[in-house]
């Protein structure tokens, strides 16, 4: 009697397990599945630094879901191809219209200054500005010539090494085949700390730009010349003449002793008289 309640009750309780699961998988299948949206969208094909020209071959149309897609994205190539980056584009990354200048518009001066620099501009002329050869994108030395401490002497140093051009007038790029052409202003990239340095100099001197070779990469360290320098540089060398002695006289060959003369001794006794001969030694 008791292994027909066992055997019951273990049958129930089978038919119970495998009613739950049967119910479990029924509903797993009846989950309804989303279908997921997807939307053209632009990337680029590697990083695209800041005032970069967009070209065909920097971006690519890839599709993403919709709920990834950024609200100012391009959806199309030809929506970013031949616009100027106003920002750095990592590879990857969507391209945002607006991070692109507007079609056409050329970048100001200000994206072309590099990091933790400054732009500052001096007056040129022909002879400032190396007759026109100083192009943008070439590197120059600055020198100033400036009056001594005591106003009578004047002084030419090396104010600054190794600077950028960044923009000759308002020309920040270099035409090939141009000639040169001299102009006004000349727009250097240097430091907050050189920029006072050059505009003190400009204020109180005369400036002068000093073009560099390419394969100039070292600075040197030269002395500053002063007006008195150049002064003793330019005058006419005195050549010492070569001191002649005079000759020694001969010397006079020695004269043999004289013999000693004799001396004369008078003796007197009472009333006579007589003289004697003495040789001296």
């Amino acid at each position: 009697m008791k292994r027909r309640k066992l055997f019951l009750v273990a049958a129930i309780l089978g038919l119970l397990a495998a009613t739950l699961t049967y119910t479990y998988i029924r509903s797993i299948q009846r989950v309804e599945t989303h279908e997921v949206k997807e939307a053209g969208v632009v990337v680029a094909t590697g990083d695209i630094p800041s005032g970069t020209s967009v070209s065909s071959n920097m971006v690519r149309l890839v599709k993403v879901p919709e709920t990834a897609l950024h609200p100012e994205a391009a959806s199309s190539p030809g929506e970013v191809i031949g616009r100027i980056t106003k920002a750095p584009i990592v590879s990857g990354e969507q391209v945002l219209r607006n991070r692109l200048l507007p079609a056409g518009v050329r970048p100001s001066l200000s994206f072309a200054i590099p990091s933790g620099k400054r732009a500052v501009s001096v007056a040129v002329n022909e002879v400032v500005g190396v007759a026109g050869f100083v192009k943008p994108g070439d590197r120059v030395d600055i020198l100033a010539t400036v009056d001594g401490s005591n106003r009578e002497d004047t002084i030419t140093s090396t104010v600054l090494q190794d600077v950028e051009v960044l923009a000759i007038a308002q020309d920040m790029e270099e035409e090939v085949d141009k000639k040169p052409k001299v102009t006004t202003t000349v727009t250097l990239a240097v430091t907050l700390a050189e920029a006072q340095k050059v505009t003190l100099a400009e204020e109180t001197g005369v400036l002068r730009l000093v073009l560099r070779p390419v394969t100039a990469a070292n600075r040197e360290w030269v002395n500053p010349t002063t007006s008195g320098e150049l002064a003793k540089a330019a005058a006419p060398q005195t050549v010492a003449k070569p001191v002649v002695k005079a000759a020694a006289p001969p010397k006079k060959a020695p004269q043999p002793a004289k013999p000693p003369k004799d001396h004369q001794v008078e003796i007197i006794r009472g009333t006579e008289r007589e003289l004697i001969s003495v040789k001296s030694n």
